[in-house]
């Protein structure tokens, strides 16, 4: 397998800006201009749900919340966590994961074989 196609695969399947630094070392800070916002905006989104997993764990325990799937959707739909600061977080990752495979795939069709 060639290093483009183990490169493209690694930023699809792993985590983006990965398949750059698979590359070597030309491509690192290329890779990290993908990798480090992207991680970003994924520790962000996991802090967040986690806080409201958190928050709806202590409601169920206290018997604030019924233990109904239903009633729990409409408590996550009422927390909130819809904003536009998660909205930006989901985006960044969205495009850092979409971006790092086009632009692998193009810096695999510009190296020599």
């Amino acid at each position: 397998m060639k290093a483009s196609s183990r490169a493209v695969l690694i930023s699809a399947l792993l985590f983006p800006g990965l398949g750059h630094l698979a590359l070597r070392p030309r491509r690192t800070l290329r890779g990290m201009l993908f990798l480090l916002p992207t991680a970003a905006a994924v520790l962000y989104l996991l802090s967040t749900m986690l806080h409201l997993l958190s928050q709806l764990q202590d409601e169920l325990d206290a018997g604030k919340l019924a233990l109904d799937p239903f009633a729990i959707l409409d408590r996550v739909h009422a927390s909130g966590i819809d904003n536009p600061a998660t909205n930006m977080a989901s985006a960044v990752l969205l495009a850092g994961w979409v971006g790092a495979v086009i632009d692998v795939i193009w810096l695999g069709k510009r190296t020599p074989a």
